[in-house]
């Protein structure tokens, strides 16, 4: 994992994510392989989808619900390079500002 995070890390700054956004990233991606233990090789949609659903369904604000959506979709799409829909998906008025989908 350790060389997976190292390139998640490379990716968000090439991408232009703030020192801040790049450690809140890793902080969620790190609470969703504790929520879904298992390697990041065998993480399905379908689980991604369940975690989703779940921090949803934990009646957070919406920045923190967002915080964890583009952190997942920023690693699965840019760093493990899953063609998944529901990362793809545009459920927010405003398009994001970067590779990794920050606002």
């Amino acid at each position: 994992m350790h060389a997976i995070r190292g390139q998640f890390i490379k990716d968000m700054q090439a991408a232009g994510l703030s020192n801040a956004t790049q450690q809140r990233y890793v902080k969620n991606v790190d609470l969703f392989f504790k929520a879904v233990w298992c390697s990041p090789e065998e993480v399905t949609e379908g689980m991604v989808q369940d975690f989703i659903i779940h921090v949803r369904d934990r009646d957070m604000a919406r920045e923190t619900f967002r915080g964890y959506h583009y952190a997942l979709k920023c690693f699965f799409l840019n760093t493990m390079h899953r063609d998944w829909a529901l990362l793809k998906k545009t459920e927010f008025a405003h398009p994001p500002s970067s590779v990794c989908g920050s606002p």
